[in-house]
């Protein structure tokens, strides 16, 4: 067994009934597939759990469903971290507010996107208002350009945030700007976590030093990063090439069918039916399903998928 000084959340699909009302039942066969996987907790509620096409009470009403599915197997170790973000502020301070009554481990927001913030000043003070109806839970900045439109410097962020917002504890970042990011993990050091959304560089920014990570793929291939992990503290590079070639094969067989759509439909291939995505996304024609199933088949991906991990992160 090993034990690596990082950590890794699943960012967890909605479970859907085939109308799209959230199937509550199904958190428990999510819960157990994270332990089985080797994880320690989940980031709920974000992009890949379809946060912005739920209501506010489906996202306080899965929040808490995984706690008292947390509960129910007395597992007081695994940690929930819950997106709150919203393009209403008010609703993103009361899901704040409700958050930290449920006992999570952090939260973490997006900006307004729709009247966005003009510059960085303005982000903070959204921050700020969030943040402060949770004030004895951590808070990150969920930083997401893809989809919200907001594009700061996350290094200048990161230098007002720590003056700024008491309970700021760190980033949750989903942009592919490596040079401020590498200035931000020299820049928190040890004092604030950095969590890291793309899963595809997962290895280039853990050997620049990042150690936290949020992500879908985590759902359905995490044995493929402790493998990777594993081959890199050993220093065999050669098996890390080919880890890495494996998984970017996976990721371009997904990608081609949108990942979080085509990564509900994996998670059916492997035993853990989430149901379908809910408006405006549409689910994969069967022909597709079918077409993504035997692509995956000459990948490696279903050997690590059912894979179970033995390695201790």
């Amino acid at each position: 067994m090993l034990r690596y000084n990082v950590q890794i959340l699943p960012a967890v699909f909605t479970p859907m009934f085939d109308d799209g009302s959230v199937h509550y039942a199904r958190v428990d066969a999510l819960y157990q597939r994270c332990i089985e996987s080797g994880f320690k907790g989940i980031f709920l509620n974000g992009t890949t759990g379809e946060c912005m096409s739920l209501s506010m009470t489906e996202r306080k009403k899965i929040l808490e469903t995984w706690v008292q599915t947390k509960k129910k197997n007395n597992n007081d170790s695994f940690k929930i971290f819950a997106h709150v973000g919203s393009s209403n502020l008010m609703e993103a301070s009361e899901m704040a507010e409700h958050a930290q009554s449920q006992g999570v481990d952090g939260i973490a927001m997006v900006p307004t996107f729709y009247f966005r913030p003009k510059n960085l000043a303005d982000l903070i003070a959204q921050c700020k208002y969030v943040a402060s109806a949770a004030p004895e839970v951590p808070f990150y900045y969920y930083n997401i350009p893809s989809m919200t439109g907001v594009n700061f410097s996350l290094t200048a962020f990161l230098e007002l945030a720590i003056k700024e917002i008491p309970t700021f504890a760190g980033l949750k970042n989903s942009f592919n700007d490596l040079v401020d990011y590498q200035q931000c993990i020299h820049m928190a050091k040890d004092e604030y976590a950095l969590y890291w959304g793309s899963d595809e560089v997962f290895m280039m920014v853990y050997a620049g030093g990042n150690r936290h990570y949020v992500g879908s793929t985590y759902n359905y291939m995490g044995d493929i990063y402790f493998k990777m992990l594993e081959a890199y503290h050993s220093g065999n590079f050669e098996r890390l090439t080919t880890l890495e070639a494996e998984a970017t094969a996976i990721y371009k067989i997904l990608n081609d069918y949108n990942s979080l759509i085509a990564g509900k439909e994996v998670m059916r291939l492997i035993g853990v039916d989430c149901g379908p995505v809910r408006k405006p996304l549409s689910p994969l024609k069967a022909s597709d399903i079918a077409a993504l199933q035997e692509r995956l088949q000459k990948t490696s991906f279903f050997d690590v998928a059912l894979a179970k991990s033995n390695v201790k992160i």
